[in-house]
């Protein structure tokens, strides 16, 4: 039994981890950013900081390579949003049972509280800005700095 799968009963419910269908959730709304936020905060709160820290790493590089794709995919082929969210959504979902899912009701089998969708659903939302407002800094630097843009 790995060690996110066996928690101690004295300590878990001192922590609220966020279900499954929270991280579904918040990669629905705010990409498998959001999703492995959550997944990382989870280890986090098992005191597992080296995954934490792992989870939030293949979080970052999984949505560069999510918006890479959907930038140099031309525009003429017009693919549906679903076609990008939905895989999200599968393999968060599998990854999110396959590497937590015994700790998660191993914290539930001892009466640990459980982080609410809501606020699963809050930091979606807050995450789903932030990438915005990168896309669009994004958006502006290479607008300014295309060669017909600058002056003379």
């Amino acid at each position: 039994m790995d060690a996110e799968q066996a928690i101690a009963p004295a300590t878990a419910p001192a922590v609220r981890l966020y279900k499954i269908s929270g991280i579904a959730l918040a990669t629905v709304f705010g990409s498998v950013l959001a999703g492995g936020l959550l997944m990382s905060l989870n280890y986090r709160m098992l005191g597992l900081e080296q995954k934490a820290t792992r989870a939030l790493q293949y979080s970052v590089l999984a949505i560069a390579l999510i918006l890479a794709a959907a930038f140099l995919i031309p525009p003429e082929w017009k693919i549906p949003d679903t076609a990008f969210t939905i895989p999200q959504l599968l393999a968060m979902i599998i990854l999110s049972r396959q590497l937590q899912g015994g700790a998660i009701e191993a914290h539930r089998g001892a009466a640990g509280l459980m982080a609410s969708n809501w606020k699963a659903f809050g930091i979606s939302l807050l995450v789903m800005i932030a990438v915005i407002a990168l896309l669009f800094l994004a958006g502006m630097a290479v607008e300014f700095l295309s060669p017909g843009s600058l002056p003379g």
